[in-house]
């Protein structure tokens, strides 16, 4: 079973974006997207362009359509389907919900940070205190974490684990003092060639500034305003972590979505927030781990998931679909199962899921911390 997640997050009000008029010819190109609104009921929109805050959209009726952005959450599909959420690229997370993908640099001079390469972005140089994960090689996807990591952790080439502190990033590799359950570890150097990961223990640091989150299909996140679409083409002005403003031009071919500010409205995907297992799936006794691909959250087996939803979710959207690739011809016959939804130990819905009906939609309210799926 695969979910695709999502939750609303409140914060406080921004002030009012400018609506300008401006008129758009009939005859400009246009860009078949989904534009989501704070009910999270989407609809399929061809986008003529966006510039001052108003986005002029065909609608379903070829209705041409001016609205401001803050009366939606979310512009989607646009170039293409975003390769976010827990992707395997190679790639750096922060923890401010940014993330790039593209080409490691180096370490910055003075070891307390790395450089990262994005061939649309530039180079932006990330301090290690910002940093939520590093990989240096794609992987097949990643287990469901059990909660928030408590130490830094390396991950090799062979599998193994070595968790402590990252003291410092070198050209010779990575400066770790193990975590012996002692005083006295002394640094060890662990070279790149060995390494697939690095994962370390930094809190969340999710923005509260009004900025917008632009998605790249390649799985690129980043915090923007000026948003412009043009032609072919959008823009927009980047924050890149601690480092100065940047102007981005990109083909819409290479934009997945635009998450909008909204006036106080995130749409967050459930994959990118702390999750745990509850209960261990296991099939004719073997283990079948809870796996994160992508914005997808894939379950073989009976368990539960819980996350640490962030203060003022309002809402769950999500979509429970029966992955069949590769099943046998009879999978319709004999595969069914219930999505359970619960916040807070009070059940907020149940939904079947068969082989006749593959596929259902989740859209329901929702108030609490914790939600178990």
């Amino acid at each position: 079973m695969q979910t695709l997640a999502c939750v609303v997050k409140r914060h406080a009000c921004w002030g009012a974006l400018a609506c300008l008029s401006v008129f758009v010819s009939v005859a400009a190109a246009v860009t078949t997207a989904t534009l989501i609104g704070p009910d999270l009921n989407a609809q399929t929109v061809e986008v003529a362009s966006l510039s001052d805050g108003t986005l002029h959209y065909f609608d379903n009726q070829r209705t041409l359509q001016s609205s401001t952005i803050d009366g939606f959450v979310q512009l989607r599909s646009v170039g293409g389907e975003d390769g976010g959420g827990r992707s395997p690229a190679v790639g750096v997370w922060l923890t401010d919900g940014q993330r790039f993908t593209g080409d490691w640099v180096g370490p910055t001079p003075d070891g307390l940070g790395l450089r990262w390469r994005h061939p649309l972005v530039g180079t932006v140089a990330v301090p290690l205190d910002e940093i939520a994960r590093v990989n240096w090689v794609a992987d097949e996807g990643l287990v469901a974490q059990r909660g928030e990591p408590t130490a830094d952790t390396v991950t090799f080439t062979n599998g193994d684990t070595l968790s402590g502190f990252v003291s410092s990033v070198t050209d010779q590799g990575i400066e770790l003092v193990p975590d012996t359950g002692g005083a006295g570890s002394e640094a060890v150097t662990i070279p790149f060639g060995r390494i697939v990961s690095m994962s370390l223990s930094n809190p969340d640091r999710l923005t509260a500034d009004p900025y917008h989150r632009v998605s790249l299909v390649d799985g690129t996140r980043i915090w923007a305003d000026r948003l412009r679409i043009t032609g072919d083409y959008v823009y927009c002005r980047v924050i890149p972590p601690g480092g100065t403003e940047m102007e981005l031009k990109a083909p819409i071919t290479e934009l997945a979505r635009i998450d909008f500010w909204a006036g106080g409205l995130r749409l967050i995907d459930l994959a990118e927030l702390p999750m745990r297992t509850t209960t261990e799936a296991r099939v004719f006794g073997l283990s079948m781990p809870v796996r994160l691909t992508g914005p997808g959250i894939k379950m073989h087996a009976p368990t539960a998931v819980v996350f640490d939803l962030p203060d003022g979710a309002v809402r769950l959207s999500a979509v429970a679909e029966l992955d069949s690739q590769g099943a046998p011809a009879d999978i319709a016959d004999w595969s069914d199962f219930q999505v359970v939804v619960s916040v807070q130990s009070t059940e907020a819905g149940r939904f079947q899921v068969t082989g006749s009906e593959p596929i259902v939609w989740i859209n329901t309210p929702i108030s609490g911390p914790g939600l178990t799926i």
